[in-house]
């Protein structure tokens, strides 16, 4: 049992943070970078809605079931959903500058993630009890908490169940929140234990490792509560009408990134750099932050231009689930993505999309483009045609797995492009095989 409980040989624990234990604390420049997106939607948010509106409208986001689809900015208003955001923000970064944890690719990526999904689905009721949860992992096992703090972020993936526990039907009581809460703890728990598991499943071929982790944590307890007579219904917010608004928070971000970057790095050696980060393909070490600096942040910010222009050039509304998978497709910009392996996925799951006899663009279909570039290490270690035939097969995964988890995982596509990896990695690898072995057959 010591053994187990030691934090040196714990598979979650994370030798960057060890390494730089001993070092004096500085606050890392991207905190404050996000501390600026932060206070830039707060002040949004504060003219975007009167004081009065904005507290009520936040209040119905925090008392909403948050199931999938659920738009913040559809539900309660754009300045309650920016509010949402940046209170959710402002919890993370005080946390991370009291644990002294430094950045890197994993931690920057997580929390895009959370700025961008707290404009559809979590807020800070239903991701605190998870959180905690994560945390008491820690104190169980001994792990440094700061090791494990990418995933408690990245474990708030499944807090709709909270909500719908604690809010379904037409009343609630003490009872049923503390029931959620209860839930949501024993979720945070056992959360990076079945992260680990869904990774081996699929290699580290799916980016959203979590999104593989909480779909299979919601298809459980989906299953429990369907069992009870609960019917989950997913809920279809979605905004149309603040494009132009959110589109410029987005194009403010991706500039101030990019510029930043080119300064910092001195544009002849972050060219160079951006060149090397291009070539990457390595499935298990992506940490684009670590490698190569504040290059990272120009590689992010191209991928935030690229990815909320091809919406704009789709006529795609952007509304909260929008720019929150344009600000997820940012944040894996330090870990795992960059134009040459995204670009077949996305060309891919473009393909399918308009292929498919839906209305487009359909909500699960708009999100399953810009989440199908989770996917982009298939691209990268196998080449570009794969990558196009496998962003067309995650639209078609991705449009009927939702429905399994009743709407209680947030990363659905994460969910769906485990069980593309899992399925089609090895055919990919069979095939590249076969035709290496008929060219030495012909050579010989």
């Amino acid at each position: 049992m010591q053994a187990l409980r030691s934090s040196r040989k714990h598979p979650m624990a994370t030798q960057s943070a060890s390494v730089l234990d001993s070092r004096p604390f500085k606050i890392p420049a991207v905190y404050l970078f996000f501390f600026c997106i932060c206070t830039l939607f707060m002040f949004l948010s504060q003219v975007l809605d009167s004081p009065a509106q904005l507290i009520g409208n936040y209040y119905t986001i925090l008392t909403s079931r948050s199931a999938l689809v659920t738009d913040y900015v559809a539900l309660a208003g754009i300045g309650a959903a920016l509010l949402n955001s940046a209170i959710l923000g402002f919890f993370y970064l005080a946390l991370l500058v009291k644990t002294k944890r430094e950045a890197d690719g994993k931690l920057i990526a997580a929390l895009f993630v959370a700025m961008g999904f707290s404009l559809f689905g979590k807020n800070i009721f239903n991701a605190f009890p998870i959180f905690v949860g994560v945390w008491l992992y820690s104190r169980f096992y001994r792990v440094k908490f700061s090791d494990l703090f990418a995933i408690a972020i990245f474990s708030a993936t499944v807090s709709p169940l909270v909500s719908e526990v604690a809010f379904f039907g037409s009343w609630t009581s003490l009872a049923k929140i503390l029931a959620a809460y209860g839930i949501g703890l024993f979720v945070g728990f056992i959360f990076p234990v079945v992260t680990e598991a869904s990774k081996r499943m699929h290699r580290g071929y799916c980016l959203y490792n979590a999104g593989a982790a909480g779909g299979f944590i919601a298809t459980f307890f989906a299953g429990i509560i369907r069992s009870m007579g609960i019917d989950i219904v997913p809920m279809q917010y979605w905004d149309t009408t603040h494009t132009a608004v959110l589109a410029l928070v987005a194009y403010s971000i991706a500039a101030f990134l990019t510029l930043y970057g080119i300064i910092t790095d001195k544009p002849q050696n972050a060219l160079r750099k951006y060149k090397e980060l291009l070539k990457e393909n390595d499935v298990d070490s992506n940490d684009y932050f670590i490698e190569y600096g504040n290059t990272c942040l120009i590689n992010i910010g191209i991928m935030c231009f690229l990815s909320t222009s091809a919406m704009l050039l789709l006529r795609i509304p952007i509304n909260g689930p929008v720019l929150g998978g344009i600000l997820t497709v940012s944040g894996f910009a330090a870990n795992g993505k960059h134009i040459k392996n995204t670009m077949p996925i996305f060309i891919g799951s473009i393909i399918a999309t308009h292929l498919r006899f839906f209305e487009f663009p359909a909500p699960s279909f708009a999100l399953a483009i810009l989440f199908s570039s989770g996917l982009a290490p298939i691209s990268g270690k196998h080449g570009g045609l794969w990558g196009v035939l496998i962003g067309f097969l995650h639209v078609s995964v991705a449009s009927f797995v939702g429905t399994i988890c009743g709407g209680l995982n947030l990363y659905n596509n994460g969910f769906a492009g485990s069980f593309v990896a899992i399925t089609f990695v090895p055919i990919i690898v069979f095939f590249k095989e076969l035709h290496s072995k008929n060219r030495r057959d012909i050579a010989i």
